[in-house]
């Protein structure tokens, strides 16, 4: 074999040491040897002795150095820094309005200890964040589509388990307590879910096979009712977006996607309406007026607090006694309402920046399966950006649905983290992977 041959061992590991992901040296050890194999055989077969052979093919691939530097710079790792700057800014103002709202409550508060219960609290996730982000950022992300299988198993069997033992938090069992954490088990498992279907979606189609039965009773069915049981309708809602948005990439038939996730969510939506609590909560958001003192409420008062709030805001720390569940739900709100539609539009434009930029990843990523997982991510980050800054300036129904990255909570912010690390991850080997071996 032309690899055994001691000239080429030193000419293949002078290049490979120009290149710094080291991932790749095998693929491009055996790219070089195929090319000096056939142009050793060509020499041999013009009469040439094989260490003649050998010679002159190693003088026509070029200096190893210079060969090596080539593919360094060809298939280096890849940063996007416009994703990593877009997080940092949304991990900052996250830290920032958790100390304001913290300030704003110790306010309202008799002998208040001051504003840092929030801020400790999101700095400690965040912190645990990073190394979770590192480690889906390093990893080799075409490893998890062998595991989808397993994602879907344990999404599957972490709803089961929480159904039965998890902890109850305004009406919905979707916490699991570890200590004095709770782990929101339903956010948890639509991620997996999610993940769980880039790669068996892909395989289905491939295989040409009951796809369309399959992936409904996997990928709808299954979760769907799941989710009905907890309940939980956003982490319902927001599941069968980016599951339709990911089966409409994959299979390219968007019209049967749709119909397969939309009348899921119209049959639904009916069922909900059915029932009385929900319904007056759809009556009070198309008209707020009829119910002043009950379902109206909140949205009598979010929208007194945003047309009071003008281009500079009440301030640092300003109080708000008649706006709940500022931290979480509705920080939009507070942003607005405390710094001004200045600073509102200011956060609107970064979120679709942010949703742009990854958009901007799928469209960079040339191997299917991380083209698909960015997908995922994708849609499931975009639809909560828009629905939540939708339903804090009262275009959308109230419900439990958090600002990414900004909003209090440490569950979302370590998967939201997860989950960018991942896109870097696939972003970061763009140019490393040969196509032709992908999946």
């Amino acid at each position: 074999m032309i690899r055994e041959h001691e000239n080429v061992r030193d000419y293949l590991s002078s290049v490979c040491s120009q290149i710094r992901a080291r991932e790749l040296h095998k693929d491009i050890r055996r790219e070089l040897e195929s090319h000096l194999e056939e142009l050793v055989l060509d020499k041999e077969a013009d009469g040439a002795s094989r260490e003649e052979a050998v010679a002159w093919a190693i003088r026509q691939m070029g200096d190893p150095v210079t060969v090596g530097r080539e593919l360094h710079r060809i298939h280096k790792p890849r940063m996007h820094w416009g994703l990593l700057f877009g997080l940092i800014v949304f991990l900052g103002l996250g830290v920032f309005a958790m100390y304001s709202i913290e300030s704003s409550y110790a306010a309202m508060r008799p002998n208040g200890l001051g504003g840092v219960g929030f801020a400790i609290f999101k700095m400690f996730f965040i912190a645990l964040g990073l190394p979770v982000l590192l480690v889906f950022y390093f990893m080799d992300y075409r490893k998890l589509k062998a595991w989808s299988l397993l994602m879907y198993y344990l999404a599957a069997g972490g709803m089961l388990y929480v159904l039965l033992f998890g902890h109850q938090v305004n009406g919905a069992r979707s916490y699991l307590s570890i200590g004095r954490f709770s782990i929101d088990l339903t956010t948890v498992t639509s991620y997996l879910f999610i993940a769980a279907a880039a790669g068996l979606l892909l395989d289905w189609r491939g295989q040409k096979r009951n796809f369309w039965l399959k992936s409904m009773l996997a990928f709808v069915l299954v979760p769907v009712m799941l989710y009905i049981m907890v309940p939980s309708l956003p982490t319902t809602l927001f599941y069968l977006v980016s599951y339709g948005i990911l089966c409409s990439v994959v299979t390219r038939k968007w019209w049967l996607a749709l119909l397969q996730t939309g009348g899921t969510l119209l049959l639904l939506g009916g069922a909900f309406l059915i029932r009385y609590y929900l319904s007056q909560r759809v009556l009070a958001f198309l008209n707020p007026d009829r119910d002043p003192s009950g379902a109206g409420y909140m949205y009598i008062q979010m929208k007194e607090a945003l047309s009071s709030a003008g281009w500079w805001g009440h301030g640092f720390g300003t109080v708000n006694p008649k706006l709940p569940y500022l931290h979480s739900e509705l920080i939009f709100t507070y942003l607005v309402y405390s710094f001004g539609w200045g600073v509102g539009i200011a956060v609107a434009v970064a979120a679709v920046y942010f949703v742009a930029r990854l958009l901007h990843s799928i469209g960079q990523v040339r191997e299917t399966y991380g083209k698909m997982l960015i997908v995922a991510a994708t849609s499931i980050i975009g639809a909560q950006f828009g629905y939540c800054i939708g339903m804090s300036l009262g275009l959308l129904p109230i419900t439990s649905v958090v600002l990414p990255f900004v909003s209090y909570g440490g569950t979302h912010t370590l998967i939201e983290m997860a989950v960018i690390g991942l896109v870097l991850g696939i972003y970061r080997r763009k140019d490393m992977i040969r196509l032709g071996r992908t999946f």
